[in-house]
This record gives C-alpha cells, structure tokens and sequence, in this order.
C-alpha cells in the first residue's frame, strides 16, 4: 500500500487506482495514519524542488525519515495531523447559509460564508457546481431568472458552469464581472485584497470592468486575465490546477514566500508580522490542504525556509521572524 500511496502523492495513480487505494485508507485507523505521514513527507520534499535545493533537500528528506521511523517522533507526527481531513476527497466542512427576500419579496437568495480554513462545494439550481477557497462568500438566487444567471461573488471560486446559450452566467465581483455562456473557469476576487485573477480552463469568457467598458476582454482556454496598473492585461497561462481546487489542495510552484502568506492571511482570517531580516522573496515550491490548520502549513514551510513564527491567538496575529 506504501508504493501506492507514493504513486498518488506524486500524481501518478489512475482514477481506478485512486478509487481502491481510498476505499483502502477508509478501511483501517493504520492506513490514515499512514497516509498522513506520507502527505507530510511529499509535501517538505515537493517545496524543496527548486534548483539549488535537490541536495539540501534530499539530506532533510532522509533525516525526516530516520525520525519517522522512531516512536516518538512517529506518534509527534500522527498527534500534529489529528484534525487534518486527509482522508477525505471533497472538503466540506461546516459553513454558514443565509437565506433572504429582495424587493417585494418574490425573489429569494442565499449567503454562502465559508469560514477559515474550510472548503464548500456547491450544486446551482441551474446544475453548475462551485467550488469555494476559504473565506469565501457568494450570494445566488435561490432560481434564476429567464434571462441571465447571476452569482455575487467576494473570494475564490472554481465554476463549472451548465451551457445555456439563451441565459448567460455572471459571476459579480466587486469591481469586475465575468460573462460566460458554459464553461470552466476560475475566478480569485477578494475584497479586501487588490489581487483579481481569471483562469479560464475551456470555452471562453468576458471580463470587463463595470464602470470602464474599455477595460475588458475576451479571453480563450489557457488564458489569465489580471490586474496590472489597475487595468486588465491577459496572459496565456495552462490552469492545471482543476483537480486539486475541486479536492481543497494549493498547489505552488516558484511563488515567493510574501505571495503564500498573502494567501495565509486571506483564508485564515491572520495578520502576518514580518521582521524587516525575513527573506520575503525566497521561492518556494510545495502543496497543502486548504483544511490544514495554519500551524501545520507553517511548520512544512519552514522546512525549506529559515523563519520562526509566533502566534498570537487572542488577535489572529502571527510573528514571523
């Protein structure tokens, strides 16, 4: 089961595989726990895939095992993962579901809050499925009209959305709209960060600016359309990233260590204090479960960047120093 559990963890099982090997791990506590400790061990060594790093990277590898393999630091390992939801293939936690009237009182929309930390996956009345990152909130109507379909969104999501030529898709968000008619995209727009990005996995979609009609443009599969200069630009760019947001997993490659923690910061509710002597522009590699808690994440970033951290819990704050 260990060779099979490596195969997935470096992608390279088929979904037949992938289906016996969970039906495997739901079968015993001793496969969980398995499991989890592989999950950490790819996880320290995919961040440590940059150039430079195969040799430093390989000597932590094997020190990690050696710790593995003794009792103390095998069960330190297992207690550290005790609330990660590493079995699970869709990440649902608890989340918050608001329903209210508008105007007279004839039309009715729900709230999704997604909490910190927690991924939600959910069906539209019209059949397209979202898949929601941390903090994210939307608002949808609880039946589309006749004439569009339109979403409001404040956060992350991945649409797959159901064509229908006669009723377009929108997804608002606070200064940008996305227009597609069916397709698969994936949309980054927090109100609180001046970050917004459009992935567009196949089909095509229209991002246009609401109040500057000039700043807009139609983009095609694998293109990215995002913020420079406060104005849209757009990219090719191949989104790869479908089947780990659909199963709650960032996945990163070469991002500096400043744009992770930006990240952190927006799906976990924290603020970062930053030590003017940290490497902010040091690229890392790797990947984690949204679910994971910020410690966890924390302490496999650390094993390929020199930092200590600190939290503070009565204020959300985190030192990093």
């Amino acid at each position: 089961m260990e060779e099979q559990l490596y195969k997935y963890l470096t992608d390279e099982t088929t979904v037949t595989e992938k289906d016996k090997l969970f039906d495997q791990i739901n079968a015993s506590e001793k496969s969980r726990q398995e499991y989890a400790r592989l999950q950490v061990l790819t996880a320290l060594s995919s961040m440590a895939s940059q150039r430079g790093d195969e040799e430093w990277s390989s000597r932590k590898m094997h020190e990690l095992y050696e710790k593995v393999n003794r009792k103390k630091y095998r069960n330190l390992i297992f207690n550290m993962l005790r609330y990660a939801s590493v079995i699970l293939l869709a990440v649902a936690g608890t989340w918050l579901m608001t329903k209210y009237g508008t105007g007279s009182g004839q039309s009715f929309h729900t709230q999704v809050d997604v909490p910190a930390g927690q991924r939600v996956h959910i069906t539209l009345a019209d059949g397209t499925k979202v898949w929601l990152s941390p903090r994210t909130k939307v608002i949808v109507p609880n039946e589309f009209n006749k004439d569009n379909r339109i979403i409001e969104l404040d956060g992350e999501g991945y649409f797959s959305v159901c064509k229908d030529p006669q009723r377009p898709f929108i997804v608002k968000t606070q200064k940008y709209d996305v227009k597609v008619l069916g397709t698969k995209f994936n949309v980054f727009a927090y109100s609180e960060s001046p970050r917004f990005e459009t992935d567009l996995v196949e089909g095509s979609v229209h991002v246009y600016n609401r109040e500057n009609q000039d700043d807009s443009m139609i983009l095609k599969p694998n293109e990215k359309a995002y913020l420079e200069n406060n104005c849209l630009v757009k990219i090719s760019h191949v989104f790869d990233n479908e089947e780990y947001l659909k199963n709650g997993i960032f996945r990163f490659a070469g991002v500096p260590f400043s744009e992770i923690l930006n990240y952190l910061s927006l799906w976990y509710n924290v603020k970062f204090e930053l030590n003017r002597a940290t490497n902010l522009d040091r690229k890392v590699s790797g990947k984690f479960r949204q679910s994971d808690e910020i410690e966890y994440i924390l302490k496999a970033l650390q094993g390929v960047h020199k930092f200590k951290f600190r939290i503070h819990e009565n204020d959300n704050r985190i030192e990093i120093y």
